[in-house]
């Protein structure tokens, strides 16, 4: 998914499994419709101050679809190392951009969970029009099994076809158990989505990929995001 930065101090304090290399973070936040414009312009403030020291992503993102959880937006982070991330955020909240953006957004925006989370693997390529994403949450017992089974369904001749970006991420800190993994699924937009999934529903392609999963894994539930704005690096 697109990698990206994230903003609040707690976030960085959840405690996590030993990994180096790309990650991504979330926290989630209740906003207010008439406030979205808001807290994008205090964003906007803030990490513009930070200059070219961003070397991660940020991303506002909406949430479509988020089951029991009741946040309407999520920021999503990644940097290519946790020690990229610390570095960068520490001096952001040292910085006056912080205290004025705390106070640009003091009363419009309810913190919700955080989660932190390893990049594994990535199919297809990274597009900044991909602004539609579908979350799933599985529990897996088998991991090259279940990476696999996306190798071969994206390599098969329904896979190619794919419009879209996947990417595998390992569960890190997150009080999600028992999920271990999350697949990310980007699109142009829901449209591309739901055509892409009818054309292959009934493809012996998709019911053999099905079938590969099943037997690695146990689909834990799904979720639906929009992308609002990014910031930084998106070539990442």
């Amino acid at each position: 998914m697109k990698r990206t930065a994230v903003l609040i101090a707690g976030l960085l304090m959840v405690s996590t499994s030993a990994a180096a290399g790309p990650n991504w973070q979330t926290v989630g936040f209740t906003i207010a419709p008439e406030n979205v414009s808001k807290v994008v312009a205090a964003l906007d403030k803030l990490i513009g101050s930070s200059g070219d020291k961003l070397t991660g992503n940020v991303a506002l993102m909406a949430n479509v679809v988020g089951g029991e959880d009741s946040a309407s937006h999520t920021i999503i982070s990644s940097f290519d190392s946790r020690a990229d991330r610390e570095v960068w955020f520490q001096a952001l909240v040292a910085s006056p951009a912080w205290t004025e953006f705390i106070q640009a957004t003091s009363g419009i925006l309810e913190r919700h969970g955080n989660s932190r989370m390893n990049f594994v693997k990535s199919w297809g390529e990274e597009n900044d029009e991909d602004v539609f994403w579908e979350i799933y949450a599985f529990t897996v017992t088998d991991l090259d099994d279940f990476s696999g089974a996306i190798d071969v369904l994206l390599a098969s001749d329904t896979g190619k076809k794919f419009p879209g970006q996947v990417h595998l991420s390992e569960v890190a800190a997150a009080g999600m158990s028992p999920v271990t993994h999350l697949i990310s699924v980007g699109f142009e937009s829901e449209a591309e989505s739901e055509t892409w999934n009818d054309s292959i529903s009934t493809t012996k392609d998709w019911a053999s990929y099905q079938k590969a999963s099943e037997k690695a894994s146990t689909l834990g539930g799904a979720f639906l995001l929009r992308t609002v704005k990014t910031w930084g690096d998106t070539g990442n």
